[in-house]
């Protein structure tokens, strides 16, 4: 997999211009005083399950939860505090919380993920397409995920990796903890900002038959409360997995894909010139 550039990663200042949050989660709170909800959009009971981001609980998305339980949604909470465990003992538990959504409403659940969180959605939808309905990321990098993060938070990262790396070699006789081979079998919608101070955008976008991939205007702590990627969450929900499709991937998604290939092309050439020299 090709590494974007270091000096794509956010800064410091894309660090600070995350205080945007503070005004994006004021405007959310006061629209939904006003709109109570979407017009012609209504979730009839469907089963949603929210995953909060790093460092992050079930309360950093409960505004959210609110305005989907007033689309008629069943919002099951992740159970997390502070998500900051290792994968080893949160997928577990996560997969846990999925079946007893499942359970509850007799179908499948569509999981919302932010940044981290969104991480764990893609990998239980992946492992449980029979129990996952749709999967929704909010700035979730699902490539390096490491190698993504802000340059002045990447030591954090760091510390809480290599704390996971160790625990699991010693519980499994592994060294590294693999994300799933590829995208899910399920409808996946992948949202993200280029304004993004915490992780690099390019890396939360992926291309498939069942991706879509969507741009907006948001910092990465306000995306779950952008009244714009609310009403995308809404669409989505009330589409269902057997309506309407997907909307083709972003223009973003197809750059990079071109580029890509051409360097792999580039590369296999110069392989062949060496090879016939």
């Amino acid at each position: 997999m090709l590494s974007l550039k270091p000096e794509l990663r956010p800064g410091f200042a894309d660090l600070f211009s995350e205080n945007r949050f503070f005004s994006e989660y004021l405007s959310f709170t006061l629209y939904g005083l006003f709109h109570r909800f979407l017009p012609n959009v209504r979730c009839r009971g469907r089963a949603v399950m929210l995953i909060p981001g790093f460092l992050a609980g079930d309360l950093s998305l409960g505004r959210l939860a609110g305005r989907l339980r007033e689309l008629g949604c069943r919002v099951f909470f992740s159970g997390l505090w502070c998500n900051v465990d290792c994968p080893i003992h949160t997928m577990p538990h996560l997969e846990k919380v999925l079946r007893k959504a499942n359970h509850k409403t007799s179908g499948k659940v569509s999981i919302i993920g932010h940044s981290l969180g969104g991480i764990y959605a893609r990998e239980l939808a992946w492992k449980f397409p029979d129990l996952v309905e749709c999967a929704i990321l909010l700035g979730s990098p699902v490539k390096d995920p490491l190698e993504s993060s802000n340059t002045f938070l990447r030591p954090l990262f760091e510390l809480a990796h290599r704390r996971c790396a160790d625990e699991f070699a010693k519980s499994t006789g592994v060294s590294e903890l693999d994300l799933t081979p590829g995208p899910p079998n399920v409808p996946e919608t992948l949202i993200y900002s280029k304004t993004d101070g915490i992780v690099q955008w390019q890396n939360c976008i992926e291309s498939g038959p069942n991706i879509e991939a969507i741009e907006v205007p948001s910092s990465h702590l306000g995306l779950p409360y952008s009244t714009e990627v609310f009403a995308i969450i809404a669409a989505r929900l009330a589409r269902g997995s057997e309506q309407q499709p997907l909307r083709p991937a972003s223009s973003d998604v197809r750059r990079m894909n071109l580029r890509t290939n051409r360097r792999r092309h580039e590369t296999s050439k110069f392989g062949s010139n060496r090879a016939a020299a």
